[in-house]
């Protein structure tokens, strides 16, 4: 029976561990910095999908307040005109959007049938105008082509419109064609057709 001299371990050089070490190190740069970006990627893009979604859900719950003449909301009562009620839906409804939803950025538009394209008023912090419009399709009274006349802007059967615009977006990951904090600008709209008044109103309430 021979004897078996035991085999001796090696053990590594300091200099070969060192180098190892400093490889692994730099092998863990390589790799974070691409997923960082790939990850900062992925929460600005769903950042960005849920603003788009919250100000087009908010739009269409404003039109939809809108075409019920309404006079007061969550029992304050529409005392500058039922647009600032609207635009209070609709901030209402943009919960969870950075920095809120201002008002400025929130108009609704009225329209007839003669003209879908020019308001023939605007209404915008509460305050609203006629001067949207410069042609004589916007111009109040006007005869419809059924013969009905429109004496006021939110008269039923008109178009009432809800529009967030502008609102603006800071990109946290610089994407192609922009740098990083590169404001952008989101929005959305949504439109409907005015349903008919309360019984024994004749008179459409202030927009």
């Amino acid at each position: 029976m021979t004897n078996q001299r035991p085999l001796k371990q090696r053990t590594p050089s300091p200099r070969r561990s060192a180098s190892e070490s400093g490889n692994a190190m730099l092998e863990a740069a390589l790799i974070f910095l691409p997923m960082m970006a790939m990850f900062l990627g992925i929460v600005d893009v769903s950042l960005a999908v849920y603003i788009q979604s919250t100000l087009t859900s908010a739009t269409r719950e404003g039109t939809r307040w809108a075409i019920t003449y309404q006079t007061s909301y969550n029992g304050t009562a529409c005392s500058s005109g039922e647009a600032a009620c609207i635009a209070q839906v609709v901030q209402n409804y943009a919960v969870g959007v950075p920095g809120g939803l201002s008002s400025s950025l929130i108009t609704v538009n009225y329209y007839t049938a003669n003209d879908l394209t020019n308001p023939v008023e605007a209404c915008t912090n509460g305050s609203c105008s006629t001067a949207v419009c410069t042609v004589n399709t916007c111009t109040l009274p006007q005869t419809l082509s059924n013969g009905t006349v429109v004496n006021y802007a939110n008269q039923p059967g008109n178009i009432v419109q809800v529009v967030v615009a502008s609102y603006p977006w800071n990109w946290l990951m610089p994407l192609p064609g922009f740098t990083a904090g590169k404001s952008v600008t989101l929005g959305a709209n949504s439109i409907d057709v005015l349903g008919a008044l309360a019984v024994g109103t004749s008179q459409p309430p202030t927009p």
